[in-house]
């Protein structure tokens, strides 16, 4: 073994610490291979034994070291002399051992290529993932529509009139009863019915189909990213007002009721006209009826927009609504057809109180019915007011963020400043002026303003509840379309021009008057003039607009004195609340219909008119055509 190569050996051997040696006399060198050499292979097989003969002929075919990497391998305590001699023998089995464990490691290399080239892998287990997620989902969401059930004896108790008809809610009436009669019975029964559909097929549906199952989910860790609240609101105050409602209905339904003889027999008459106005008081009166509705109406339209974010959000969230909506109780119907019904049976009410006051008979209960129905009516006003003030906080909001209001350097250049107040002064204490709870916009549409020399200059002016403000485009990527009522876009941005004029300080005139003598200008068309005074009537400025066309003008002219009067009325009330002859004077309102005046009212107008201050005379002396006061 003299002459043969030398040759360095690594056994990696699973199973076995040691190897015994088959000639003492040769040595074999082990020494522990770099990480980088550790590759694994499949396991020799074919082993023949080799002879001396064919060792001696083969050894000096390779004159350099070998270092040869034998996988693991179960090899028994008998067999281990021939391994041995195997790999101690320099013939050609060690040239095919080299050549396998090249093969192996670039057939080890071909594969981790392939599988950083192709992604399908990865697909394949994102979509296994998220096919498993979704029927985890599906399979929460159906054991929680098993146990969302109705369990309270009242509510049972009130199921049982679903399917009801008018006769037997009033049990006992006589069969000879008039026509109108009949009709008043069924437009009860239709106010009764419907608030239990209400109640159980809308409300309880919203609660139990899909509320429920959502926070049973919730505990189970799926679907945290929703929040129920956001979602539904005070859907659970809603559930209560319509659970008292039917409640208070069937206990005032057993108390206001009498026997009367018919052809000598007794049937029962029912008091409808006072059981209705003692059930609508108390619908009313009751604590946080109104609020709760307003509270609901305000949030439904953040309602609707975090559901579509949910959506977006949340993949899975559009598997638990397609699981709800399949429930038999919800008929099909989504969480977005469902909110919306607390909207549309409050507005349904006064309605179904009007078929029952065109069915009564009597002139006295028709008055008490009246009074029940207008009550409600103011309720749902109110209703109204707070969306719209709502839309409107939102709308001055985002006209907040697209105005820009110019630093003092840039209105009046002229202007000196200390070095210690640009840092102080860089900016407008103003910026945050237009978002008030207390500020309406009543107005706004494109102008143009006539300036000297007949030029004309485009203006976005916007008409608020208690100042007039004039802005000009400064990115006029889109620019709105002339005397359009649009507000905004996104890209648009506005610059203040002037300082607001306030109401109480202005003066609003009709260019193109028939008392205004005739200059021959043709500039003048469909031109108004607002007129700036301080409070010591001095004249700050005189800015002429011209709308689009006539109608645009008109329009403008009577929103101008619109919000002039309200204005007017709303200061004069501030002014009384301070006073103890608040609680004694009337505030009249200005409305369109003046003819139905009584003659208080008008020597009271007499008076007022005569008490006016002798500036304003003058004013109207000064601008005869001028439509507004000081």
């Amino acid at each position: 073994m003299s002459d043969s190569p030398s040759l360095t050996l690594f056994h990696h051997l699973r199973g076995n610490c040691h190897l015994e040696k088959s000639n003492e006399a040769t040595e074999i060198h082990t020494l522990s291979p770099n990480r980088d050499q550790l590759v694994r292979r499949d396991a020799l097989t074919g082993l023949e034994k080799e002879t001396d003969d064919d060792v001696e002929n083969n050894g000096s075919t390779n004159t350099q070291d070998n270092v040869i990497i034998v996988p693991h391998m179960q090899i028994s305590t008998n067999d281990m002399h021939l391994f041995n001699r195997a790999i101690s023998s320099g013939g050609s089995l060690l040239a095919d051992l080299q050549r396998a464990t090249m093969a192996a490691q670039n057939f080890y290399e071909d594969n981790e290529s392939t599988k950083s080239r192709s992604p399908w892998v990865l697909k394949r287990l994102y979509e296994w993932s998220h096919r498993a997620k979704s029927r985890e989902i599906v399979k929460h969401v159906e054991s929680a529509l098993m146990d969302s059930q109705i369990n309270d004896e009242e509510d049972m108790k009130l199921m049982k009139y679903l399917d009801c008809s008018w006769d037997q809610l009033f049990p006992g009436t006589s069969p000879k009863i008039d026509d109108k009669q009949r009709r008043q019975y069924q437009a009860v029964w239709e106010l009764f019915h419907s608030e239990l559909i209400f109640l159980f097929r809308q409300l309880y549906v919203l609660k139990y189909v899909y509320k429920e199952p959502l926070k049973k989910c919730q505990v189970e860790g799926c679907l945290l990213t929703a929040e129920p609240q956001l979602l539904f609101g005070n859907l659970e105050q809603i559930i209560k007002i319509s659970q008292k409602f039917c409640h208070h209905f069937m206990a005032l339904l057993l108390i206001h009721q009498s026997t009367e003889k018919v052809d000598n027999k007794v049937y029962k008459k029912y008091d409808i006209p006072t059981m209705i106005c003692l059930l609508i008081d108390k619908f009313l009166k009751a604590q946080n009826t109104i609020s709760a509705f307003q509270a609901y109406c305000i949030n439904y339209k953040a309602n609707i927009e975090y559901i579509v974010l949910t959506r977006e959000k949340e993949d899975r969230f559009a598997e638990y609504e397609k699981v709800c909506a399949a429930d038999p109780r919800a008929g099909r119907l989504t969480m977005d057809d469902m909110l919306i019904c607390p909207l549309q049976r409050v507005t349904r009410i006064p309605i179904l109180l009007k078929e029952i006051h065109k069915s009564t008979v009597n002139p006295q209960d028709q008055d008490k019915l009246q009074v029940v129905i207008d009550l409600m009516r103011e309720s749902l006003q109110s209703i109204d007011d707070s969306v719209e003030w709502l839309h409107n906080f939102e709308l001055v909001q985002h006209l907040q963020n697209q105005v820009v209001w110019p630093n003092i350097l840039e209105l009046e250049s002229k202007t000196f400043m200390p070095d210690f107040l640009k840092n102080i002064l860089n900016r407008q204490f103003c910026e945050n002026l237009l978002a008030h709870p207390r500020r309406k916009l009543n107005h706004n549409g494109n102008l143009q303003i006539i300036e000297s020399g007949g030029k004309l200059s485009d203006c976005e002016a916007y008409l608020f509840n208690d100042m007039f403000l004039m802005t000009k485009p400064k990115k006029t990527n889109a620019k709105a379309k002339r005397g359009s009522n649009v507000g905004t876009t996104k890209n648009e941005m506005y610059t203040v021009i002037k300082q607001p004029i306030p109401l109480d300080s202005c003066v609003f005139c009709d260019a193109e008057s028939a008392d205004t003598p005739n200059t021959g200008s043709s500039n003048l068309k469909n031109a108004f003039v607002v007129i700036h005074l301080t409070r010591y009537y001095q004249v700050v400025s005189v800015n002429t607009f011209q709308a689009t066309d006539k109608a645009d003008k008109e329009l403008w002219i009577n929103k101008f004195q619109e919000s002039i009067e309200n204005y007017e009325c709303i200061q004069l009330k501030d002014m009384l609340k301070c006073t103890p002859l608040f609680s004694n004077l009337n505030v009249r309102r200005t409305s369109k219909n003046t003819n139905g005046k009584s003659k208080e009212d008008g020597k009271q107008d007499e008076k007022s008119a005569e008490a006016e201050p002798k500036e304003n005379a003058n004013i109207n002396e000064t601008f005869p055509n001028s439509n507004g006061k000081v």
